[in-house]
């Protein structure tokens, strides 16, 4: 954790974590072979972040090592629900457990739209 994404008690400001959550899903999704660029300008496979819930156990301080792992996905027609975790590196307590909903996103039009097959793929790890 950087200083600025600390308190005045060296806490991380639980706002950090949708940045955090969002950066494991680009990463989840470029080690199954998409990044999201790709997936909005070769694949018009574009989502929209909708919502999360935290359920915050623990605090994370100024200088820990997070480790976020995905924990289930459920896909729907027009949206899919991703499950994190959040853990101190090297530590099996968890601290932080998020669901964030994100839809399907049609970028030229600006409105929500069905899940595309390749992003359903992806997701559920199929070829």
């Amino acid at each position: 954790m950087r200083y600025g994404e600390v308190d005045r008690q060296g806490i991380v400001y639980n706002g950090n974590y949708v940045a955090y959550t969002d950066l494991a899903l680009e990463e989840f999704l470029r080690s199954r072979g998409c990044t999201y660029r790709e997936l909005e300008d070769k694949y018009e496979s574009g989502v929209c972040h909708k919502k999360s819930t935290y359920e915050f156990n623990s605090s994370a301080y100024e200088g820990d090592m997070l480790e976020v792992g995905i924990a289930g996905i459920r896909v729907g027609n027009r949206s899919f629900t991703v499950c994190f975790e959040i853990y101190r590196q090297g530590e099996d307590t968890l601290l932080t457990r998020c669901e964030s909903v994100y839809v399907g996103y049609d970028m030229e039009n600006r409105v929500s739209r069905p899940i595309t097959e390749k992003m359903r793929a992806l997701l559920l790890g199929e070829s």
